[in-house]
């Protein structure tokens, strides 16, 4: 299959998105697909050497977001329709889409290209934290109207899923979490730094994590309405 990948963030960025989507693409090359990654163009020429991929980057014109200046915004123009349509796609992978992906997903329906959204980043929460003007509601409304132009939505957890639900998202699929097996392997264990964090034989929890989930219920089991990816 030819799949576009349409994301809002891609190396030299240091995030969630952008490392989901190397991967994402990666396993796409493995299995004999041909990916296409389009994203937002960092300032100068930092892109250079994050481009060096087993599949072609496309750059998009990017701004920087007010307040979060270290994140760039990429910027809907003609590129991104030149892109898209040059590659011919079975399918378009909108990762966590809001602004470029946002302009995707239109061009996709325009197209009758079908299309995958997928739910990372809590946008909502983020304009609650920054208080960015068009607030709270209005990102869920921008959401909504993305998430349900697509034809399937993935979350990555129960949690993440009820929360589309609540506010109205439809087509929800579970796409859980995953760790490399390769690169976080048993075989990989430092015994001398086990002997200094541990020394009694203690288990060792460690969290590597971004934005905290706001406290409230959790989900052991798939809402109503969300079946499990891949089922």
């Amino acid at each position: 299959m030819r799949i576009a990948i349409v994301t809002e963030s891609f190396p030299p960025d240091v995030n969630g998105v952008a490392h989901s989507v190397v991967r994402t693409a990666e396993h796409l090359v493995a299995r004999g697909h041909e990916p296409v990654v389009i994203a937002p163009a960092p300032p100068g020429p930092r892109h250079r050497r994050a481009d060096h991929q087993p599949y072609p980057v496309v750059r998009i014109p990017s701004v920087p977001l007010p307040r979060y200046q270290g994140f760039r915004l990429g910027m809907p123009s003609a590129r991104l329709a030149e892109a898209l349509l040059s590659h011919q796609p079975d399918v378009i992978h909108l990762a966590s889409p809001f602004i470029l992906g946002a302009r995707a997903a239109t061009l996709a329906a325009r197209y009758g290209l079908p299309t995958v959204a997928v739910y990372q980043t809590d946008v909502a929460s983020y304009a609650r934290a920054y208080r960015v003007g068009w607030g709270e509601a209005a990102a869920w409304r921008r959401l909504r109207e993305i998430h349900n132009s697509a034809q399937r939505t993935l979350a990555p957890s129960t949690r993440s899923a009820a929360d589309l639900i609540a506010n109205g998202v439809e087509r929800i699929w579970l796409w859980r979490r995953g760790v490399d097996a390769e690169r976080f392997h048993p075989t990989k264990r430092c015994k001398s730094v086990r002997r200094t964090l541990a020394p009694n034989g203690e288990v060792l929890v460690g969290y590597v994590g971004g934005w905290p989930r706001r406290s409230g219920s959790t989900c052991s089991n798939p809402p109503p309405g969300c079946p499990a990816y891949g089922s």
